[in-house]
């Protein structure tokens, strides 16, 4: 799907929203729901760990976003080059796509998966599954941390390609979220955003907080 084609369907995902903005917030999981939540943020904020826990922590379905890069974007950003938005259509589309791919009967339908999804148009471009598989219900999850923070942390981790020099180049088209506001009003109340810039505060404890904020969402009892 080229960009053009894109751009025409977050058109008409946005009518039908519109259309269903009354009564969407009054909807209640059910058994044929399907979730997706997508853990994002820039490079080194933490998205494969936090993902995996929550996944392990309430039984779902874990997809690492950066296997459906294509390699001349890994290879890109292994040289420390910034992806064009050009670069990620592809890559987002993939990911579009495989939600509404029901995962093999031993597996949870519900998943988790990484993604960067630094702008509202990519998130939107995510959100389109949604609209093609009526099932579904996809969310975010925000890791939120301060640039030099990250700097810190992509420069002093192993064996991963994105490095410390692209999380400059990140910050510099990072579209926050504000899921304080109403969509009408540019917020995107799908979005969870959680703060993991602050050095006092462990692994164990924002996975905490983010496995009791998925599960108030999805509306879970604890076990």
């Amino acid at each position: 799907m080229t960009v053009q084609n894109i751009d025409t369907a977050l058109g008409e995902q946005q009518r039908l929203s519109d259309q269903q903005s009354a009564t969407a917030g009054e909807k209640k999981p059910n058994s044929e729901h399907r979730w997706i939540w997508f853990v994002t943020g820039p490079t080194a904020c933490g998205k494969t760990t936090i993902a995996k826990a929550l996944a392990e922590n309430l039984n779902l379905t874990y997809v690492e976003g950066d296997d459906y890069h294509p390699k001349a974007n890994v290879e890109k950003m292994s040289r420390g080059e910034p992806l064009t938005d050009a670069d990620r259509a592809g890559w987002l589309q993939a990911l579009a796509e495989h939600e509404t791919a029901k995962p093999p009967t031993s597996s949870s339908p519900h998943l988790v998966i990484t993604c960067s999804a630094l702008k509202r148009h990519y998130r939107d471009i995510l959100r389109l599954g949604s609209e093609h598989a009526g099932d579904l219900r996809i969310r975010f999850i925000f890791l939120q941390a301060p640039e030099e923070v990250l700097m810190e942390r992509a420069h002093n981790r192993r064996g991963h390609f994105a490095k410390e020099n692209l999380v400059h180049s990140q910050f510099t088209i990072l579209e926050m979220p504000d899921p304080r506001k109403p969509k009408e009003k540019g917020g995107e109340p799908d979005v969870v955003v959680v703060d993991v810039g602050e050095k006092e505060k462990g692994v164990e404890e924002v996975v905490r907080e983010v496995v009791e904020r998925v599960r108030g969402v999805m509306h879970l009892g604890r076990e």
